[in-house]
């Protein structure tokens, strides 16, 4: 028994597609390069270079990612990239740089 249509009028129909997969992604290497830029900051106490580590770090887990799900997606092969959403995870690269940009800013020394 499935309760669609308690839900479905309030947060609307189900989506589909792998949208909601890429936003793990996107969480994930915010993790990852958060964690590895704070540690080579407190290592080096470079600032500088653990902004350009973490937006090394998001480059090198983004674009392979999307680069492997292109590769294995049909609809985006036939339709292209702007057809299956796979685009946020090439926009995403620059705003999670800058969100590694204002945390690096509050970490103590």
């Amino acid at each position: 028994m499935t309760f669609d249509f308690i839900i479905g009028p309030y947060f609307g129909p189900k989506k589909q597609g792998g949208v909601d997969l890429n936003y793990i992604i996107i969480l994930f290497s915010l993790l990852i390069s958060t964690i590895v830029s704070v540690l080579i900051l407190k290592k080096t106490n470079h600032k500088l270079f653990s902004m350009l580590s973490a937006f090394c770090l998001n480059m090198l887990i983004l674009i392979p990612i999307t680069w492997i799900s292109y590769n294995m997606n049909d609809e985006a092969r036939i339709f292209g990239i702007g057809y299956s959403g796979l685009y946020i995870l090439v926009f995403a690269i620059p705003v999670i740089t800058w969100a590694n940009f204002l945390i690096l800013q509050f970490v103590k020394k």
